[in-house]
């Protein structure tokens, strides 16, 4: 018999013996990834709006629509800093006051995501919340104080809200799917390493069952003398 046949015989019976470890193990850790995502995670909701910074400078003859292109050039090169303004102490400060928000500075910056496309100036602004309607007060909120800002701030632009903040229905995590099928798959990789490590550290026979498993030939063995 070969080596890889011994082996294979060695893999299955570790399996069968183990059988109902293998297949518990990956539900009970699905179970538990399940009730973490479902009753101890406070869920997230996220609510977006979205705004286009715009120049004042009027596009009717040939000389102001020169400066009109001029001036979106330049808008274009300040994406960076209408985006730093939108986080800024002076912006949040302002929500913070209005909504009479406890929160630090700090931390309701972290809650805010700002993205735009390259070479646009529409930008999406997202706060993410454990209240759905806070999350949808606080965006419209720095929408609204941008909007009043950023003409003091920048000469020659202003900002319109093309959406308003939603409100989320559904929260965006935790994601109860996602951490429940990683649970699963964590399962199986723990099925895997417990069968290597099992067979890596079995290294005897414990009777004839073992032998006529492998198709060995039982030739005989030795009583225990006490």
């Amino acid at each position: 018999m070969s080596a890889k046949t011994m082996e294979l015989g060695v893999t299955l019976k570790i399996i069968k013996n183990n059988l109902i470890w293998l297949i518990a193990l990956p539900l009970i850790a699905m179970t538990i990834a399940f009730g973490i995502s479902k009753y101890y995670i406070a869920p997230q909701y996220t609510s977006s709006a979205q705004i286009f910074i715009t120049t004042n400078v009027e596009s009717g003859s040939e000389k102001e629509t020169t400066v009109y292109s001029e001036q979106l050039k330049t808008n274009m090169q300040m994406a960076n800093t209408f985006n730093t303004i939108l986080k800024s102490s002076r912006t949040l400060e302002t929500v913070r006051s209005e909504l009479n928000l406890t929160e630090s500075n700090d931390a309701l910056a972290k809650k805010i995501s700002i993205q735009s496309d390259k070479d646009s100036l529409v930008f999406t602004v997202s706060v993410e919340d454990g209240s759905p309607k806070r999350a949808q007060e606080i965006v419209n909120k720095i929408t609204e104080t941008y909007q009043k800002d950023l003409p003091k701030l920048v000469s020659n632009n202003k900002v319109i809200i093309l959406e308003p903040a939603n409100l989320p229905l559904e929260p965006t995590s935790p994601n109860i799917i996602i951490n429940t099928m990683i649970a699963f798959v964590l399962g199986i990789i723990g099925n895997i390493l417990l069968v290597s490590l099992i067979y890596l550290f079995r290294n005897v026979i414990e009777g004839e069952s073992d032998l006529e498993e492998l198709s060995l030939k039982f030739i005989g063995d030795i009583p225990l003398i006490k």
